[in-house]
């Protein structure tokens, strides 16, 4: 094709505000399309391109709004209201685990930390085995990485990637003897800010925005944001489109209903909103599973200060990880320093005289993000109607889980100790502090399970997964070997949610490589899944 030109303010874009004003459409139109995609993230951005570049008429809907490149400040609060998930509100049931995503064309591509990581070869060879996958065995899916990571530039981080916060991790690593490495991040000649949670405005991040949308754009898809899928529509147990409707993201107002007929229907919208549409769609579920054994990947940030200024928050934000326990027990311990906003989304930021005092010592600070697996027995509901229902997120930790989520944090701060820390901040609704490593296990004494483990960590979730796992049983798997649903034709999934086993890697690359080899398999069966 010839080369096409994208403008600055990014991937062309039909908004609630077009649809307004677009007398042709009306308050209740419908559109007419080979594949619509839902979820215009990691997967949705990807599976579009590669429906459209192999000649297929592509319709993405986004139920966030569109946020250009162009509009960043890198002041994480402006963005935060505008395009996370809920404004940062997106919490289980008792409100002490948020789960931190992107709700903006680009999905959470677009705030994430830019961490990319293979899994190990045993995971994949394990899913082969006990899901009776095959096609995914370490061999067989190592084309998909390599392919992705081609694409968004990932790169293991240059000496100058690494900041004066990830070098406290290193020192402290060097000196317990601990397994580390510098990360892999998807990113092109960063421009070292470290405001990758705010957005990136000079499009060095290789988020969705930036590749898969107008690469997708350039062979034809269209990109509506604003617009929320409510269900999936079928006939004769096949899908045939989706209902959806658009929503003035500033107002608030109802602007327009919106039908699409289309030959397939791909759910990209990630582990939590994907099964959440599948359950208002009411479709046939023989293994009972929709929305079940979801993995939240917990992480707590622990902060060390240090007696020498170290501007923590400037540079690449995750610059090395620490590996040492990954295989062992699950754990996983990244450095970057969380911006105050982050902190204080968390109720992690004191108040009054406190908060002032933690302020001006931000400068001497460093941090981590201390990652631990757990059993995958979350899960998420939609309650009511599909129109005006809500979402319910179960998960609380177990006292295995919570004793992960304890000795994850306890390493870490141990790590700032041996690197010179002579405070450290851990990640408890107590705002418990240790100023050496003598104190420390008496400190962490003080944090029990309680009452079901609720109300002790301020934990986070940045990588929900397996809430529609796939595998070839349909009496105990969603989606099967080829991403298409085991109850429904011509549905496909193609994120987080077909993730069968809980993972201890960040899944970011994981689900490229994935939704790359669904678009694969829709691709090589095109003569019986479309029309014309």
């Amino acid at each position: 094709m010839a080369f096409v030109t994208v403008a600055r303010d990014g991937v062309p874009v039909t908004q609630a505000r077009d649809v307004a004003l677009d007398a042709t459409l009306g308050k209740n139109f419908t559109l007419k399309t080979d594949v619509v995609v839902v979820g215009s993230g990691a997967a949705g951005a990807l599976v579009a391109y590669e429906m459209a570049k192999a000649g297929r008429d592509v319709l993405v809907l986004e139920a966030g709004r569109y946020y250009p490149s162009a509009q960043f400040t890198e002041h994480l609060g402006d963005t935060m209201t505008k395009i996370y998930q809920d404004q940062v509100g997106q919490v289980n049931t008792t409100a002490d685990v948020i789960f931190v995503g992107g709700a903006c064309v680009g999905g959470s591509t677009v705030i994430g930390g830019c961490v990319m990581q293979q899994p190990s070869d045993a995971v994949f060879d394990g899913w082969a085995k006990r899901h009776e996958l095959p096609q995914l065995s370490a061999e067989n899916i190592k084309p998909y990485f390599d392919k992705v990571g081609e694409q968004l530039h990932v790169h293991t981080n240059e000496a100058h990637e690494i900041n004066a916060c990830a070098h406290k991790v290193i020192q402290g690593c060097e000196k317990m003897k601990f397994s580390w490495k510098p990360a892999q991040r998807n990113v092109k000649q960063c421009a070292l800010t470290g405001h990758c949670l705010a957005g990136c405005p000079s499009d060095r991040k290789m988020s969705s925005l930036v590749t898969h949308l107008p690469w997708a754009a350039a062979y034809g898809a269209r990109v509506f944001s604003d617009t929320e899928v409510v269900r999936v529509l079928t006939r004769n147990g096949r899908a045939n489109g989706v209902e959806a409707r658009i929503t003035d993201p500033d107002s608030g107002a109802h602007v327009a209903d919106m039908r699409v007929d289309a030959d397939i229907v791909v759910l990209a919208a990630g582990a939590i909103q994907t099964p959440l549409i599948m359950q208002r769609s009411q479709l046939k579920d023989t293994s009972g599973q929709i929305g079940r054994n979801m993995t939240v990947q917990p992480f707590t940030q622990v902060l060390g200060k240090f007696p020498e200024p170290l501007y923590g928050f400037r540079g690449a934000l995750v610059g090395v990880y620490v590996d040492e326990f990954t295989e062992t027990d699950g754990y996983m311990i990244l450095s970057g320093l969380a911006e105050p906003e982050s902190l204080l989304a968390q109720g992690d930021m004191r108040a009054g005289k406190a908060h002032l005092e933690f302020m001006k010592d931000y400068k001497y600070y460093a941090g981590v993000n201390a990652f631990s697996v757990d059993s995958g027995r979350g899960y998420v509901q939609w309650d009511g109607d599909p129109y005006n229902g809500d979402k319910t997120i179960h998960w609380n930790p177990n006292h295995e889980e919570f004793e992960n989520i304890k000795r994850s944090a306890a390493l870490a701060a141990r790590i700032f100790f041996s690197g010179g820390a002579e405070k450290v901040f851990l990640p408890t609704f107590q705002s418990l502090e240790a100023d050496s490593v003598f104190n420390l296990d008496a400190q962490l004494d003080k944090v029990d399970y309680g009452l079901k483990g609720m109300y002790t960590f301020r934990a986070n979730s940045f990588s929900p997964h397996g809430t529609c796992r796939m595998g070839a049983d349909p009496y105990q798997y969603v989606v099967g070997p080829n991403g298409e649903t085991h109850g429904t034709a011509g549905l496909f999934v193609a994120d987080a949610s077909l993730i069968p086993e809980p993972l201890v890697a960040p899944p970011q690359w994981t689900v490229q490589a994935l939704a790359q080899y669904v678009s694969d398999r829709i691709n090589q069966r095109a003569d019986s899944l479309f029309l014309s």
